[in-house]
C-alpha cells in the first residue's frame, strides 16, 4: 500500500510539473530550442516518412510531427500537453494518460522515448509494456541526458535558460543497457549527440556535427 501511495504521489507532482511547463511554453522558449531541433534532425535520419511511429512523453508533440509518420500516437502525463499536441498536430492522436498504467491494442514500426526514461517511476515495467506494442522488427529509439550534464543543467535551469525539471534517475548507459535486455530488447547501435546546446555560429556545427564523433569529446555529449 505505502508504494502504491508513493508512485501516485509521485505521478501526480509530475504531471502537476509537466502543465506548468506546458503553460510556461506557450510564451517562453528558454535555451532548448536548438538542442530540440538537432534532436529532431537525428531522429529524421533514423526514421522514414509514412511509418506507425508511437511517442511515449510526446509533450507538445513537435517531435512526433516532424517524422511525418502515416499513423502517430503520442502519449503524455500531463493534459496540458496533450491538449496543446492536438492543437498544434491535429494528425496526430494524442492520449491523456500515465504510461505504466494505458493500454494500446496496436503495434508500432518505431517507438520513441526521447528525454523520458530518467523522469520514469519505474522503467523496467514502461520497457515490457512497449514490448507488447512491437512487431519483430520494430525499433525502440531512446535518447537521455548523459550524466556529466547534471550540474549544468541544473544552473541553466535555475537562471530560467532551460526547461525545469523535478529530480531525475540519472540512468547511467550500463543500467539502461540492463534495463533494457530484461524487457526482451536487443541493443542495435548507440552512440552521442549535442556536443554544444546552444547555436553558436561556426562552433555549435563544428561540435554537433564533427566533435561529438570523436573519443575525446564523446564522453561529454549531451545525450
Amino acid at each position: 500500500m505505502q508504494k502504491m501511495e508513493k508512485f501516485t504521489e509521485y505521478q501526480a507532482n509530475r504531471e502537476k510539473h509537466w502543465d506548468t511547463v506546458a503553460r510556461q511554453l506557450d510564451q517562453w522558449k528558454g535555451w532548448g530550442g536548438y538542442y530540440r531541433s538537432r534532436l529532431e534532425k537525428a531522429y529524421r535520419f533514423i526514421i522514414p516518412s509514412g511509418m506507425d511511429i508511437l511517442e511515449i512523453g510526446c509533450a507538445r508533440g513537435d517531435l512526433l510531427a516532424s517524422l511525418e509518420p502515416r499513423h502517430g500516437v503520442g502519449i503524455d502525463l500531463s493534459a496540458e500537453m496533450i491538449e496543446r499536441a492536438q492543437l498544434r498536430h491535429p494528425e496526430l492522436h494524442c492520449i491523456h494518460a500515465d504510461i505504466h498504467e494505458v493500454e494500446l491494442q496496436e503495434k508500432f514500426d518505431y517507438i520513441i522515448l526521447s528525454d523520458l526514461i530518467n523522469d520514469l517511476w519505474d522503467v523496467e515495467t514502461v520497457f515490457h509494456k512497449i514490448r507488447s506494442w512491437s512487431k519483430p522488427n520494430t525499433r525502440i529509439i531512446l535518447n537521455y541526458y548523459n550524466r556529466v550534464w547534471e550540474w549544468p543543467l541544473a544552473l541553466a535551469q535555475k537562471l530560467h535558460l532551460a526547461t525545469p525539471t523535478l529530480p531525475q534517475n540519472w540512468l547511467s548507459e550500463d543500467d539502461v543497457k540492463n534495463l533494457l535486455y530484461l524487457g526482451g530488447f536487443e541493443i542495435i547501435r548507440e552512440w552521442e549527440e549535442v556536443l554544444s546546446p546552444l547555436p553558436i555560429p561556426i562552433l555549435a556545427p563544428l561540435c554537433n556535427r564533427f566533435l561529438v564523433r570523436t573519443w575525446l569529446f564523446r564522453w561529454l555529449a549531451m545525450t
